[in-house]
């Protein structure tokens, strides 16, 4: 299985790196406000400033830290089959657009939004820039959209092999079974080993790229034994009956 725990460092790291980037983009912004005397001034600056550019010249070391953890994801992944090499290259490039578009798009276009809704409602500069401070993407959804992405990565990687795999293989439904955990995964880790068909025909075959859901942390995964450290059955049927009695 993909770790983890090095899947929730790079989320972590990336997200400090983004809110970093972010604060000093703003700070540039409070700065352009200060030196300019009136609201045309302010436009014709930050038309001259290249916002895109400059998140992505902040951004180099995230987007290395997250081109790293999918070679990591490939690397802490049971192999079993004969997964496509193109098309696992094909998906983290994909991976990497999402990246780019999740973090240097999103928050360059929503401040560029603040801005054109500031001017159109008449605030000054230093409020436009506060708007853009206080209502951008947060620190804990930036985790969570590196978190999904990574383990979404790591079921296609599974899920190659699935399909090259003699039909009678067994996998697991791994990850934790937490107060966190939703039901339907903890469902599918307390179902046991099943085959890939049987997995379908059980949960759906969406289960086998994208887990639970967003920001999902389990996976179908290869069992060639009955019990393994990431399966955990008894705590996922612990977890069940608990919130029966709770309901």
């Amino acid at each position: 299985m993909a770790n983890q725990n090095d899947i929730d460092n790079a989320s972590e790291k990336i997200a400090i790196l983004v809110d970093k980037a972010r604060t000093e983009l703003v700070v540039a912004l409070y700065n352009i406000g200060e030196g300019v005397k009136d609201i045309n001034s302010f436009i014709e600056a930050l038309l001259a400033m290249d916002i895109d550019g400059t998140l992505k010249s902040k951004l180099q070391k995230a987007t290395t830290i997250y081109a790293n953890a999918h070679r990591n994801v490939l690397q802490s992944t049971t192999m079993f089959g004969r997964p496509d090499g193109n098309l696992l290259v094909s998906f983290a490039k994909l991976n990497d657009e999402l990246f780019d578009s999740a973090i240097i798009r999103t928050i360059s276009g929503h401040i560029k939004t603040q801005v054109t809704q500031g001017l159109q409602t008449g605030l000054t500069a230093k409020e436009i820039v506060e708007k853009v401070a206080s209502s951008s993407i947060s620190n804990a959804q930036m985790q969570t959209v590196v978190n999904t992405t990574l383990n979404t990565y790591s079921r296609i990687v599974t899920n190659q092999m699935m399909d090259t795999a003699p039909d009678n293989t067994l996998y697991n439904y791994i990850g934790p079974a937490d107060g966190r955990t939703r039901d339907f995964c903890l469902q599918q880790i307390s179902a046991g080993r099943l085959t890939q068909a049987e997995i379908i025909s059980n949960f759906g075959l969406s289960v086998l790229k994208d887990g639970g859901g967003f920001n999902c942390r389990h996976k179908w995964d290869f069992a060639p034994i009955e019990q393994s450290a990431f399966h955990e059955t008894k705590e996922a049927e612990t977890q069940i009956e608990e919130r029966k009695t709770n309901a």
